[in-house]
């Protein structure tokens, strides 16, 4: 990406996009709005809701024997997030992972 696209001030997020914008014309309203928010995923929502206890189980699952250095992501898998928080997904798919190529090597 070129530099001149590169965010410098964090308050100025979206560049690329807000340059494009500007360059099609648009309103300084519709690129230069600061409230717009992004689109959550509902996947968190679901793992801790709906898929809590398969969740629990699949990380648990993987918590029995995977090594030492990956308990502390699984364990925090285990605790229930906020909107935004992604921790229980990482840990999901770091116990899908885990227990993929624990097949693998038996297989």
């Amino acid at each position: 990406m070129p530099v001149e696209h590169k965010i410098t001030d964090p308050a100025e997020g979206k560049r690329l996009l807000r340059d494009a914008a500007k360059a099609l014309g648009l309103p300084r309203d519709v690129w230069g709005s600061r409230d717009k928010l992004g689109f959550p995923s509902p996947v968190p929502t679901w793992l801790n809701g709906p898929l809590a206890a398969w969740a629990d189980d699949q990380i648990r699952t993987a918590l029995t024997d995977a090594p030492v250095a990956w308990r502390p992501l699984l364990q925090g898998g285990l605790k229930r997030g906020g909107r935004f928080d992604r921790s229980r997904t990482q840990a999901l798919m770091a116990a899908a992972w885990f227990s993929h190529q624990t097949v693998r090597a038996a297989a």
